[in-house]
């Protein structure tokens, strides 16, 4: 079974390599559009997506290129590609969609057969000690991918939004321990447990989605300190200070592991730019497990009756100045002097971590606590580090951290360093939030109902780009709408959803 396994893997490898996730996007919805025919628009479609096969496993034959493709391969582009860009962009009805279902159902029984061979590997005696799942990334995200895109046509915008970000959640914060790729790899994990260090003296963690050439981050805030190194590497900041940490001088002498570890940083860049070109801010409003955990407080505040503070413009740009410039400070300056730090850690008498910026987010503090309860809380680190830099400051953002989700509904999102990185690719992606001007009566409700109090898409009444650099793409002023057609999403230039009025309060 593993060898069909790796064989179907093999005939679907172009469709995990990332630039396929932007490319495939781009130029099908191209040659749509100027299709005249049902013959011409069949072509469309089955044109780029064969060409692109078959280029990818010609080029796959040369192996200099297959050396420099192997690090894009990426299970979220596949996911993506076969079974959500496909659901995106389909009608709702139809028989071409009922069809599609055969895809996510395949994925299933891929899954399945996953999890099974993942479960041959058990050594006889050890299924009593079952109590978690081995499977490898590839099937795992697929399919739980598919039973979301299944699962969709039969709930409302807002219950599909709270199971994807629940599932998100499971998996990225738990699935360090719990979503493992074989026994193997599982026991290499138990064993780690035993030579944890301070937690300011990590130097690297070993999540489920990584190989000796391989790094997986996300546009969002998925944690480096998750449970067990969590399921993916971390977030683009993470991957950020990778980057400025590499010593330029041992990559100009071609030191192999400066090369090594530049090419890595590099392959992971690209696909993080294509995830994030496909996606925009979506994986913040829909994805993020920092975002996820501060929803309980903003629900507690709500069940409490308390009303959600509504910042000022000024104080939204002091929150968004203020996060990008403490990640300019912790992920980018104190990251680059690792290089030049002495046999003590030490730059001019300062003491530095690796990976610093990480050592001040809450998500150093939230995670260990999420998966292991109050006894995990990290100590804090000692006064040594950056002159009481990271003591106090990872109690000042954790407090802040909890303040705007007590208080107001995203304020923090303003603050993260890490979404607005995404937020670049809110306008000029493949996602846009688009209006209909003449549809619309300026009511005010998505206004009213955004979580980053947001009101380009209220004001705006000549351009049908509504997209903003601080939206999350949580759909929230879709949804509430009143207006049919007058707001919606669209996915390089097709319809994704429209708002209706049948249904709204």
């Amino acid at each position: 079974m593993e060898v069909i396994l790796n064989l179907i893997l093999r005939i679907l490898a172009p469709f995990a390599c990332a630039p396929a996730a932007v490319l495939l996007p781009l130029l099908v919805p191209w040659l749509w559009r100027r299709a005249e025919s049902a013959r011409g628009r069949t072509l469309a479609v089955a044109g780029p997506v064969a060409g692109w096969f078959l280029l990818f496993h010609l080029t796959m034959l040369w192996p200099p290129a297959a050396q420099w493709l192997e690090p894009l391969d990426s299970p979220l582009a596949m996911a993506f590609l076969l079974v959500v860009w496909p659901a995106l962009i389909q009608p709702e009805s139809g028989p071409w969609r009922r069809r599609f279902r055969l895809v996510p159902a395949a994925f299933l029984l891929l899954l399945g057969l996953g999890l099974w061979t993942g479960w041959r590997t058990v050594p006889a005696g050890n299924g009593a000690t079952f109590g978690w799942l081995l499977v490898r990334p590839t099937w795992l995200v697929a399919g739980v991918t598919s039973v979301l895109v299944l699962a969709q046509p039969w709930l409302s915008l807002a219950r599909f939004r709270f199971l994807v970000r629940s599932t998100a959640f499971l998996v990225l914060v738990y699935g360090g321990f719990a979503l493992r790729q074989n026994w193997q790899d599982r026991q290499e994990m138990l064993g780690r447990r035993k030579t944890q260090t301070n937690i300011m003296l990590l130097a690297e963690t070993a999540p489920v989605m990584r190989t000796d050439r391989q790094l997986t981050h996300l546009p969002s805030a998925p944690c480096r300190f998750a449970p067990d190194g969590g399921y993916v590497q971390g977030c683009n900041l993470e991957l950020a200070q990778r980057f400025f940490q590499i010593d330029a001088r041992k990559v100009a002498e071609g030191e192999p592991g400066a090369v090594s570890v530049l090419g890595m940083c590099l392959g992971s860049l690209l696909v993080l730019v294509c995830l994030s070109f496909a996606g925009g801010r979506w994986f913040c409003g829909w994805l993020c497990p920092l975002s996820t955990a501060g929803n309980v407080l903003d629900g507690i505040r709500r069940k409490l009756g308390l009303p959600a503070v509504r910042p000022a413009r000024g104080v939204l740009r002091g929150m968004l100045a203020g996060g990008l410039g403490l990640g300019a400070l912790a992920g980018g300056a104190m990251a680059a002097a690792y290089p030049y730090l002495d046999a003590q850690g030490k730059m001019l008498g300062c003491k530095l971590p690796l990976y610093p910026f990480c050592k001040i987010c809450p998500n150093q503090q939230l995670c260990p606590v999420l998966g292991g309860g109050p006894g995990a809380y990290p100590p804090l680190p000692g006064t040594e580090w950056a002159f009481g830099f990271f003591r106090y400051g990872c109690l000042a953002i954790a407090a802040l951290y909890l303040l705007c989700f007590a208080t107001s509904r995203r304020l923090w999102c303003w603050f993260c360093p890490m979404g607005m990185l995404s937020g670049l690719f809110n306008r000029g992606g493949l996602v846009m939030l688009r209006k209909d001007p003449a549809r619309c009566n300026r009511c005010g409700v998505c206004a009213e109902v955004c979580p980053m109090g947001l009101e380009g898409m209220r004001d705006e009444m000549k351009q049908t780009d509504v997209g903003a650099y601080g939206c999350v793409l949580c759909l929230k002023c879709v949804e509430k709408c009143p207006r049919d057609g007058c707001l919606g999403l669209d996915h390089a230039g097709l319809p994704v959803t429209r708002s209706r009025f049948a249904g709204k309060d």
